[in-house]
């Protein structure tokens, strides 16, 4: 009954937090063409020109700004995400943000958009126990355990499918490494800079070390150091394979080695780790294969050598 009544009050939170968000945009809108009219009353301060393109781009703005993604749910999920970010243990926060980034959610989720799924998880999952428990009549006691199994069901899910989707682009990267530290070896032997190689891969691929690497170049081009935005972006990947990469590069920098060469012995290195990884896999099919064998095809097997066998025994006896 207190599951049920707070899945309620949630429900009627979030019916009340749209009819709030409808309300403020339409009963106190902030009017466009009040804006146009103080535009016009600026015309003897501002350049003509300038306020005509302006305005140009204001229309453009105003078509999008019209949307009502953009009036009613944008700014509710903004305010929801806010209220759960504030809700959200600071012990958790530097965790949930970091595993964000290094998924490379960080643009598209935030911690409190990550906490608003997390509660939606914990609240359905919660919901369906208690509704099997209420359906089997189970006792006071089971149903507890079926809350609590709900709850951690709930709770581990959506770090579960976070955690998956950090191994999957961390995989992703080591894959490509090699590919774009031979593109670089080659573009910097062709007499390019290491920040013009770099922007130049940039330009002609894709992918998500080609994300961190676009990364890593605006920082440099707001004034950040190499090392640092090349640091930056080993802390974001959290793999190994890119950290040995970035740490050869800061070295060659400070010693003042040769870029080419340090590319030439990084791309020769990082084919081989790729080499010995796919041995690696290669040798771990046997065992893995060993489990679909045993429950799948050797059943069947059985079934086709043994069932001839003891049906004549049968008829013999």
């Amino acid at each position: 009954m207190l599951l049920a009544l707070l899945f309620s009050m949630s429900v009627a939170l979030l019916i009340f937090l749209l009819c709030f968000g409808f309300i403020q945009k339409y009963v106190v809108p902030q009017s466009t063409y009040q804006k146009r009219l103080n535009s016009i009353n600026e015309l003897n301060t501002v350049d003509a020109t300038r306020l005509m393109n302006n305005m140009a781009i204001n229309r453009e703005q105003e078509k999008e700004d019209l949307s009502f993604y953009n009036r009613v749910i944008k700014p509710l999920t903004d305010k929801l995400e806010n209220n759960f970010f504030e809700l959200t243990p600071a012990s958790l926060t530097d965790t949930i943000q970091h595993k964000l980034t290094v998924a490379g959610l960080k643009q598209k989720l935030s911690v409190g958009g990550f906490s608003i799924i997390w509660a939606l998880f914990v609240c359905f999952a919660l919901y369906f126990a208690y509704r099997y428990a209420s359906y089997h009549s189970l006792p006071l006691m089971q149903t507890a355990l079926w809350l609590g199994l709900g709850f951690i069901v709930g709770g581990s899910l959506p770090l579960m499918i976070l955690n998956s989707l950090i191994t999957k682009r961390q995989a992703k990267i080591v894959k490509q490494l090699p590919e774009v530290l031979d593109l670089m070896c080659v573009s910097v032997q062709a007499g390019l800079t290491f920040d013009a190689a770099v922007k130049k891969i940039v330009q002609r691929t894709h992918g998500p070390l080609i994300d961190e690497l676009r990364e890593a170049l605006d920082d440099m081009s707001m004034g950040v150091a190499r090392r640092m935005a090349l640091k930056s972006m080993s802390n974001r990947c959290e793999v190994p394979e890119l950290s040995l990469f970035v740490s050869s590069i800061v070295q060659a920098e400070r010693l003042g080695t040769s870029i080419s060469n340090t590319l030439t012995i990084q791309a020769d290195n990082m084919r081989e780790r790729r080499r010995q990884s796919i041995k690696e896999e290669a040798l771990k099919a046997p065992i893995k294969i060993l489990f679909p064998l045993l429950l799948f095809i050797f059943p069947a097997l059985f079934v086709v050598v043994l069932v001839p066998v003891i049906l004549n025994l049968i008829k013999q006896f």
